[in-house]
């Protein structure tokens, strides 16, 4: 064998080398990655079955005494008390349907015909008091209440809620946050505008991803998931909707525009 051939074989055992320890290092990578993965799966599994316990002896004894409180102020703050609980128990359902799975369809839908509007103007009044104690100024408005969407009520109030409160934790005080409800040809739309932290440019491409956290929005809030947007967009999509998410850059806010099909025949 002479010496080029020598130097050819040589380079090429190198390279084969070389190739090879690449790929056994993207390997130990991808599976550490798939590992974490399913590590936060599982955490947010657990922790979901472990809060359905407490909350149903909130739902049980809340029920009871709101059956007997005569008093109407007390009363009231009791109902307040259920419909959060109701809230916290179908954001447990959605959280144990989702977590190991990355298709909404597996999940069960109750469609009925709901007025868009009203459902938004609840979720922005239970939220108002929470808004006002950080001192954001919200408002709500409407081209017509008639809007009608054939959608499951609980998850369309996770996808209201998820959307009003990212807008409420990453929102500085003094700041408007705009609500709207309106058509748009065939479509029912639903529009939070804030004028928050904003997305900086380069997570735009992965707010949808699950566990997903941009660096200004884990300074701002060290307590979250990273899952809500991926959640909603997954809940819309089983819905026949979807999610659009805007913003400029950093500090420049951040408009998320939600369109659902309007009932048949609306």
């Amino acid at each position: 064998m002479d010496t080029e051939t020598i130097q050819i074989v040589e380079t090429a055992v190198v390279v084969v080398i070389i190739l090879s320890i690449i790929f056994i290092t993207l390997r130990k990578y991808w599976v550490k990655m798939n590992e974490n993965e399913k590590l936060k799966n599982e955490f947010i599994t657990i922790v979901a079955h472990k809060f359905r316990t407490p909350l149903t002896h909130i739902k049980w004894t809340s029920d009871e005494l709101a059956q007997s409180e005569t008093n109407s102020f007390k009363k009231e703050k009791l109902l307040d008390i259920q419909h959060s609980n109701k809230l916290l128990v179908d954001l447990m359902g959605t959280l144990i349907e989702l977590a190991g799975s990355d298709d909404a369809s597996t999940q069960i839908y109750d469609f009925k015909i709901y007025p868009l509007f009203e459902s938004v103007k609840n979720m922005v009044d239970s939220l108002k008091e929470d808004f006002h104690m950080k001192n954001l100024f919200i408002s709500i408005s409407c081209e017509s209440e008639d809007v009608l969407v054939n959608v499951d009520k609980n998850q369309l109030e996770f996808v209201i809620q998820s959307l009003l409160e990212n807008a409420l934790i990453y929102s500085s005080p003094g700041k408007n946050v705009d609500v709207a409800v309106g058509k748009v040809k065939n479509k029912a739309v639903f529009v939070v505008k804030d004028n928050g932290i904003g997305i900086e440019n380069a997570d735009q491409s992965h707010i949808f991803t699950k566990f997903f956290r941009a660096k200004n929005a884990s300074r701002m809030d060290t307590e979250g998931f990273g899952v809500s947007l991926y959640l909603t967009r997954s809940i819309l999509k089983r819905l026949g909707g979807r999610i659009d998410v805007y913003s400029a850059g950093a500090g420049t806010g951040t408009t998320c525009t939600v369109t659902l099909p309007l009932a048949k025949g609306k």
